[in-house]
């Protein structure tokens, strides 16, 4: 990044890679994935919707050296033991909205410290009428990548640092494809370094904030990858 670039940076509160997702997030409301025929089948739900935060963090000062932090979940979990996540939970009573439950999951499964980090937003709810939940996605940056660990190893298994760009990461042709779940088209796949396989939900929210910055979604035509057992439990 340049000097006058990292004038501009200090001025917004963040790189200027970032600034037309933060502008997005920070108008709130703006849609980050679209699932409006979810959302219809959500207001058909016989219970109101669980409301719940997941923090979209990217730590660095230019595109190419930017990464995003997933953990992989705990394998004696209920639900879904070994997948990749994004850190988040549900909202809890004393949460003040949703970016307040976006950092403090952040901080009891990752130790990240919420005065590190700067919020840039927060996207419209996204409905998962599956699990009758709104999930909300919180845009967050840091210069530079804090030491994070799994806080505890019953709910956190690792905490791992995907490259947006680059070989070995998000955007690597070679790391990328479309999912299989029992021959069941299930979205984008990223197998990434270290094992780490995201798919799913987690992997559409990614795709989703790549294209907004500007960086290709998983084409259609990628190669396809089904699903490793170790990583589809529900």
């Amino acid at each position: 990044m340049g000097e006058g670039q990292e004038r501009a940076a200090a001025r917004v509160g963040h790189p200027g890679f970032l600034s037309e997702l933060a502008a997005r997030a920070g108008r709130g409301g703006e849609v980050l994935l679209d699932r409006s025929r979810d959302a219809r089948s959500q207001l058909a739900a016989s219970r109101p919707p669980r409301r719940s935060s997941v923090l979209l963090l990217v730590a660095g000062t230019d595109l190419e050296d930017s990464q995003l932090v997933l953990e992989e979940r705990g394998h004696c979990l209920r639900s879904q033991p070994g997948q990749f996540a994004l850190p988040g939970g549900g909202v809890d009573p004393g949460d003040r909205d949703e970016v307040h439950t976006a950092l403090r999951e952040a901080q009891e499964e990752t130790g990240l410290d919420p005065r590190e980090v700067t919020v840039l937003g927060a996207f419209a709810a996204i409905p998962m009428p599956w699990r009758s939940q709104h999930v909300t996605p919180v845009l967050a940056w840091t210069p530079t990548r804090p030491p994070l660990r799994a806080q505890d190893p019953v709910e956190v298994e690792r905490v791992v640092w995907a490259r947006l760009t680059g070989e070995g990461s998000l955007t690597d042709p070679a790391r990328r494809y479309r999912g299989l779940l029992d021959d069941r088209p299930v979205g984008p796949v990223f197998d990434l370094p270290d094992d780490a396989f995201v798919w799913g939900f987690t992997a559409m929210i990614i795709e989703q904030m790549l294209a907004g910055l500007g960086l290709d979604p998983v084409p259609w035509d990628a190669p396809v990858r089904q699903i490793p057992p170790e990583r589809r439990r529900n």
